[in-house]
Order: structure tokens, then C-alpha cells, then sequence
């Protein structure tokens, strides 16, 4: 680990990270794919921030149900946008990064992303 980025241990719905790890594979356009997981979860959590600091309304779905464990590294600049976000809004880290993940895959893929799979709730559009 560089010290430049810290380990995040998220619980995340059964499937998310599989979907982000297939939203890697198909968005890398480089030879090595090293680093592409690390870059698309911090891209994720990135513009989910931004949001936040423009003021958008971003709703939180608590996340319920079966969850696996992942151990992402982040840089350490945007792990402390996180956390100050997240202390600020009194909001689980499992919360805002479902949040980001799902943001995120729905811009990537569209709204037919969650059709086939209707375990975990989308982001609301209002």
C-alpha cells in the first residue's frame, strides 16, 4: 500500500462489487488492468461527494439484506472528503458507498442496469 491511499473495509449487498468488477473489466481500456477497480470505486465515491458539496438531494436507502465484505484502497485526499461527509450527514460508510456504487453503475449503464435484479433498491430520480 502507497502511503498516499488508505484500505476501506465496506459491506456490501451480495453482487455490487461483482457488478463493479464487470463495470471495471468492460470500461478499462488499458493493456494492464492493474489499478482500474481502485480507479472506478474512487470515481464513485468521488462524483457522489462532488454532489454533496454542490447541494444536490441525494437520498440514502439503508442497506439491508446479505452483504459481502470488500477491502478497497483509496486515495487518502478522497478518504477524508468521505469521512467528513459522512460524520457530517451521521451516515454509515455501508450507506454512502451503496449510494455511490449504485450512482455510479446507473450512469455507467443506464436505467436497464437494475432490470434484471430487483434485490437491491436504485437510486430515487426526482
Amino acid at each position: 500500500m502507497t502511503p498516499s491511499a488508505e484500505k476501506l473495509g465496506l459491506f456490501l449487498p451480495e453482487g455490487l462489487h461483482q457488478d463493479m468488477l464487470f463495470t471495471a473489466q468492460r470500461l478499462n481500456r488499458r493493456k494492464n488492468p492493474r489499478g482500474c477497480v481502485r480507479l472506478i470505486y474512487e470515481r464513485a465515491f468521488r462524483e457522489l461527494v462532488e454532489a454533496l458539496d454542490r447541494g444536490d438531494t441525494i437520498v440514502f436507502p439503508a442497506v439491508r439484506g446479505a452483504k459481502d465484505r470488500v477491502s478497497v484502497r483509496l486515495s487518502r485526499p478522497l478518504c477524508l472528503q468521505i469521512r467528513r461527509q459522512t460524520d457530517a450527514l451521521n451516515l454509515k460508510l455501508t450507506d454512502f458507498a451503496f449510494t455511490a456504487i449504485q450512482r455510479f453503475l446507473h450512469s455507467t449503464q443506464g436505467p436497464a442496469h437494475d432490470a434484471p435484479r430487483q434485490d437491491r433498491p436504485g437510486p430515487r430520480q426526482d
